[in-house]
């Protein structure tokens, strides 16, 4: 959660941000309560943020995620085994935490998204609307859960050369990078069993490796169809001009009004993620702090070890690491990185 009541004070005068939307296997766990409570601007956007999401969601087998998020949060965990429930939990405290930064002084000269984190990136950007964004949610988890089953990703401490040097040391070229998510962080996706051959590969190369919670492919060559199905699913909820720059991991530029980004969303299905060109894009283009538009701090931690020295917001900590008293430097402009 923010260490000061205003983030603003963390910024100066001249100062442009960067709101950074994390993707599946990313995110933490939100501890929205904690964001509500850093100003009545901020509760309000919260709240009117959950009941936008839950518009969205189908009325049968889901939750109320203002239930689970805001009003009793010790429900979550048990909540959260149900298929979706953790994906739709990461928009909604995604775009919550993009109102919750705007209404205590925050405002966004960028945004990126990774992966799954596109969506809310795009809303935050005015491009789509609170509630389609969770419709688009909902059916991608779904597509996903059934085309890519029996797959999973893992990520690497290691950079994209190493990650190769582990595939092929464990002879499995079913499994392909995924993201680079930094210089020495690297996400790979393939079928569960070769997967974690190349993990264990990894390891005996003494490189820390570990399975992520994602129980299935994403940008994998394997998806491919996937990405025309959910593409036809989505089409139909309206585009709207964008608001501010919005850069790609995957298309490797800044979107513009005249890209179809239905499509450009239903490509990061199949096409790998390339995070640190992204994020120096956006800091050659005048980004002088990043802020996580989510819980936990990863994709601040990929800007600093992608850009030395870059200044980061983490609004939004992860409840079980950090506590209610928030992690050292939440809500602080961080000057540096631990490797």
């Amino acid at each position: 959660m923010f260490s000061d009541p205003n983030p603003a004070d963390e910024l100066k005068p001249d100062d442009a941000c960067a709101f950074l939307y994390a993707g599946t296997g990313s995110a933490g766990t939100p501890d929205l309560p904690a964001l509500a409570r850093t100003g009545r601007g901020a509760a309000r956007a919260v709240a009117d943020v959950l009941d936008a999401v839950q518009e969205g969601l189908p009325r049968t087998r889901w939750p109320s995620l203002r239930a689970i998020l805001l009003e009793d949060p010790a429900a979550y965990r048990a909540a959260a085994r149900a298929p979706g429930v953790a994906q739709l939990a990461g928009y909604a405290a995604s775009v919550a935490a993009d109102r919750a930064l705007r209404a205590n002084g925050v405002q966004p000269a960028y945004a990126v998204g990774q992966s799954f984190g596109e969506i809310a990136a795009l809303v935050g950007a005015g491009a789509f609307a609170i509630a389609d964004g969770a419709r688009m949610a909902v059916s991608l988890v779904g597509v996903l859960a059934r085309r890519g089953r029996g797959g999973g990703m893992g990520l690497l401490e290691d950079g994209e050369d190493g990650a190769r040097a582990a595939i092929d040391a464990a002879a499995e070229p079913r499994v392909v990078i995924a993201s680079l998510n930094a210089p020495s962080a690297t996400v790979l996706a393939g079928p569960a069993g070769p997967l974690e051959r190349v993990l264990d590969a990894a390891r005996a190369r003494g490189v820390r490796a570990v399975r992520l919670a994602v129980p299935y492919l994403s940008h994998h060559p394997a998806m491919a169809g996937a990405d025309d199905e959910w593409y036809t699913m989505i089409r139909r909820y309206p585009q709207r001009p964008l608001e501010l720059p919005v850069h790609s991991p995957v298309r490797g530029r800044a979107y513009r009004d005249g890209d179809d980004l239905h499509r450009a969303l239903a490509d990061c299905i199949v096409r790998p993620v390339r995070l640190p060109a992204a994020l120096r894009a956006v800091h050659a283009a005048g980004a002088t702090v990043f802020a996580e538009a989510g819980a936990g701090n990863a994709l601040c931690r990929c800007a600093r070890l992608t850009l030395p020295g870059a200044r980061t917001l983490t609004p939004l900590r992860d409840r079980p690491h950090d506590g209610p008293g928030g992690g050292r430097g939440a809500g602080k402009a961080e000057p540096t990185a631990r490797p």
